[in-house]
């Protein structure tokens, strides 16, 4: 079996900015190199160290914590020369320029990815054009598809119980039956990734069913939310769009999907109104389509050569670039064989 990101180096992603720049603005831009840190833990300290909130320090998307990643943040009201001072392990900054705009999620075009896929025997490096859009591990660690799932069905209590955080735990001491008010400790980017990773789960199912009945299945790959389909014919299906599971898209245009949609909304024992959250409206999340596959694009593949961490094994490079939302990972899924 190959690995990935057996070393940071080995997974290195640079963002490509949607931000544009002036001469001057309300905001600063910089490029924050990390390495063997998550988006959200750098933010984080790097809050703490300027005085700012968490969520006036604008990011356009997580980026791995295994791996080497350059993207954009904004800062509001602070100096270079303050930032300059700023000391995090593993976390660089480097001046971009200013504007009037905060970064926000989505504000970007997509990640160029430089890769090394290691521990390689007999296994091929396949040419591919589109591969299949699917949320991937990272979107489902550490019981988000469930805590996700306890908040959309408004289970508070049992989110709280899978939630290791100090903030929420002091709450419930000084008012142990207050678990939305212990929730709401937590940045609403942290709850939202809970809510959309179970919505994420939900599409995944959806996409694997559909192609499975619809595509020829080339290979299947498991996972801990499932299975992942991938198909031969992807040509067929790279304009189909499928929704993410919300409230506002309750009539889905291919009744074929929509059937599938319905059966797995029974067997979650959920509905569209419950995606409404009206204890917390920050999570209330709407449908929205999705491509069902997405171009691979700039693809290049090295040639093998010997694998200095695993002995009589052998690596190979591996560079593209993928459109914002997608993974790389799922692309070396389907290019690996």
């Amino acid at each position: 079996m190959y690995k990935l990101k057996q070393i940071p180096e080995d997974f290195v992603v640079i963002e490509v900015p949607a931000v544009k720049t002036a001469q001057q603005g309300r905001y600063l831009y910089f490029w924050m190199k990390k390495k063997e840190r998550n988006t959200l833990d750098a933010v984080k300290e790097l809050a703490r160290q300027l005085r700012l909130k968490e969520k006036d320090i604008g990011f356009a998307g997580s980026k791995d914590k295994h791996a080497v990643t350059e993207q954009i943040i904004s800062l509001p009201g602070v100096k270079k020369e303050i930032v300059a001072g700023v000391k995090i392990d593993g976390v660089s900054l480097e001046f971009y320029g200013c504007g009037n705009q905060p970064v926000s999620l989505g504000d970007l075009q997509g990640n160029k990815f430089e890769l090394v896929v290691r521990n390689l025997d007999d296994e091929k490096a396949e040419k591919i054009t589109f591969v299949e859009n699917y949320f991937d591990e990272q979107r489902f660690s550490l019981n988000n598809i469930k805590i996700g799932q306890h908040l959309i069905k408004k289970e508070f209590a049992k989110a709280v119980s899978l939630i290791d955080e100090v903030k929420v735990k002091r709450c419930l001491e000084q008012k142990p039956s207050d678990y939305v008010g212990a929730l709401k400790t937590l940045p609403t980017r942290l709850l939202r990734m809970y809510v959309n990773a179970y919505q994420s789960y939900l599409w995944n199912k959806t996409v694997a069913t559909y192609l499975a009945q619809k595509g020829k299945v080339l290979k299947e790959v498991a996972y801990s939310g499932g299975t992942f389909v991938f198909v031969s014919d992807s040509e067929k299906f790279k304009d189909m769009k499928i929704p993410l599971i919300g409230f506002g898209h309750e009539d889905y245009n291919d009744p074929e999907v929509q059937e599938i949609i319905d059966e797995i909304m029974k067997e979650e024992k959920i509905s569209y109104a419950d995606f409404i959250i009206k204890q917390i409206p920050e999570l209330t999340l709407e449908g929205e389509l999705r491509n069902v596959f997405i171009e691979v694009k700039d693809l290049k593949i090295g040639k093998k050569a010997k694998d200095e961490l695993n002995l009589g094994k052998f690596k190979v490079k591996i560079s593209f670039t993928l459109s914002k939302g997608s993974y790389a990972t799922m692309a070396i899924k389907k290019i690996i064989s």
